[in-house]
């Protein structure tokens, strides 16, 4: 089998992926993008929670298995785009304060090796890039920083009665900063000698300088893991043996409040937070989480 030579692999067209794509595509270089899954196609379902999260029209029909054994069927999404097109779309920036050494009810979370002043020109650029739509100074925890790429996206009638409620309580509610791109707006990395795809039934073998992996957190580490050899028998960048462990997704409380007598014509409601208990409440000195 001939392979097909690249200067550049990237395995994975999500946030990660598509995010290096950006940057290095002006460069000139020869450059392989690999997704398992086709694109999303474009129609009113896409607008319809039901088909969405009820229905599950676009979620994978593919299943894991659990600890014991038995199968489910995960929340992953294939296509271009990755899972990300299936993701809320908020975009905030980690606290001055989440870079140091934080105590929380079980424990402390230790401190990061840099400070929030190392990424905010990074943070400047991503948000460029993604075009987040927010604003400044508005969110108590906010740390310091410039004015959003723009403004932030409008609440709609009903959620703007809730803000103004939420005001009238004493608390601060802050435009979400959400990464909401128009038409024209403008991972980790593993050396490995090859990649074999899977194309139409036919097994492929492109080999590349440099891949980047980055088809999602559980899915780069199963992959990282079936790509064993002789020389790294448990896997690629697995010495710790961590790779695959500890994973974690989001851990989360919803609730939803529903009036008997009003009709809610909200269709886009995830517009506005409140952080007045990131760092602590009334009751508490440890940090309680964001609600949105």
């Amino acid at each position: 089998m001939t392979p097909l030579r690249f200067d550049l692999i990237i395995i994975g067209t999500g946030a990660g992926g598509g995010t290096m794509l950006h940057a290095l595509a002006p460069t000139g270089a020869r450059i392989l993008v690999i997704e398992r899954g086709d694109t999303v196609p474009r129609e009113d379902h896409n607008w319809d929670p039901v088909a969405v999260w009820k229905d599950l029209r676009y979620r994978t029909t593919e299943h894991w298995f659990d600890e014991h054994g038995e199968p489910f069927v995960p929340y992953m999404h294939y296509g271009v785009g990755g899972n990300t097109k299936f993701w809320g779309s908020v975009l905030y920036r980690l606290r001055r304060e989440d870079f140091g050494a934080l105590g929380h009810l079980d424990g402390v979370s230790p401190a990061w090796p840099i400070d929030y002043d190392t990424l905010a020109p990074y943070y400047d650029r991503a948000e460029q890039i993604y075009g987040v739509r927010g604003e400044a100074g508005a969110d108590p925890t906010d740390p310091p920083r410039g004015p959003f790429p723009h403004p932030p996206v409008p609440h709609a009638p009903g959620m703007q009665r809730l803000v103004e409620e939420m005001r009238r309580m004493g608390l601060r509610p802050a435009p979400l900063p959400l990464g909401l791109l128009r038409p024209g707006d403008e991972g980790g990395c593993v050396r490995v000698e090859a990649v074999e795809v899977d194309r139409d039934g036919e097994r492929l073998r492109v080999e590349a300088p440099l891949v980047v992996v980055s088809c999602g957190a559980a899915n780069s580490a199963a992959l990282l893991l079936r790509s064993a050899t002789d020389r790294h028998p448990h896997g690629l960048a697995n010495s710790s043996g961590l790779v695959g462990r500890r994973y974690m997704a989001h851990l989360a409380t919803m609730m939803q409040g529903f009036h008997p007598f009003r009709h809610n014509d909200t269709v886009f409601q995830k517009t506005v937070a409140i952080n007045d208990y990131y760092f602590g409440g009334p009751s508490s000195r440890h940090p309680l989480g964001p609600p949105k």
